[in-house]
């Protein structure tokens, strides 16, 4: 027992690095929690510090948090040690990154991290659920909306899994204790959402300007 609990303290650990903060910190010499909205998030990241630094926050928070899944799933590192389903793990992890012990618990949102989670224990799953983020995305530019649709779809498809392909009973608790966690820590996106001043993050940009660009082109030619 005291091992698989040792490693669930070695996850939450792990979720706990603030990737945002150290990057900004040595790159930009600025402190992310001052800065935007104050999330250690990817989002946050994005907006304060640009795409560079935001899409390495994002492959750093997705890898911790599916770090030791992956290990624990795929490979034999860990053979012969008794330890909880790996999703346990994972997350910890997220947890680590929600409520890090490094900044008296106040962490990002989870989506990456729980994102990692799923893509360490079922790619195909992850698969179909990035395109649905970034529709979603696409259509509204809202981070929160996009990832309150992406993390509903985990939950169903992962019931549907339970039921249908694989008898797993930890892929649905995980999920639903991972979605809940996104949605809760989102509250506060929902109500700038209904009060008309939530933030958009600018992932489409390189779209809108090309659809200006063109719109531009084609009165000039009247």
């Amino acid at each position: 027992m005291f091992t698989k609990i040792g490693f669930v303290v070695i996850a939450y650990l792990i979720g706990s690095i603030p990737f945002s903060y150290l990057l900004g910190e040595w790159f930009k010499k600025e402190d992310i929690r001052k800065m935007g909205s104050g999330n250690l998030g990817t989002t946050n990241a994005y907006r304060v510090f640009g795409k560079l630094i935001g899409t390495t926050v994002l492959l750093l928070d997705t890898l911790k948090s599916g770090l030791l899944v992956l290990l624990m799933k795929y490979t034999g590192i860990f053979d012969g040690i008794e330890l909880f389903h790996p999703l346990v793990y994972g997350l910890a992890s997220v947890l680590g990154h929600v409520f890090p012990i490094w900044f008296k618990f106040h962490g990002g949102k989870g989506v990456a991290s729980s994102f990692g989670l799923l893509l360490a224990y079922d790619p195909i799953m992850a698969a179909v659920i990035l395109p649905i983020f970034l529709f979603v995305e696409f259509l509204t530019r809202y981070v929160s909306v996009a990832s309150t649709v992406a993390a509903l779809s985990a939950l169903l498809f992962a019931v549907l899994s339970y039921f249908f392909i694989e008898p797993d009973i930890y892929f649905p608790i995980i999920t639903f204790l991972a979605v809940s966690l996104i949605i809760w820590r989102h509250l506060s996106n929902y109500k700038r959402l209904m009060n008309g001043c939530e933030n958009r993050v600018g992932i489409f940009d390189w779209y809108d300007r090309l659809k200006e660009k063109r719109k531009t082109k084609k009165h000039s030619k009247k």
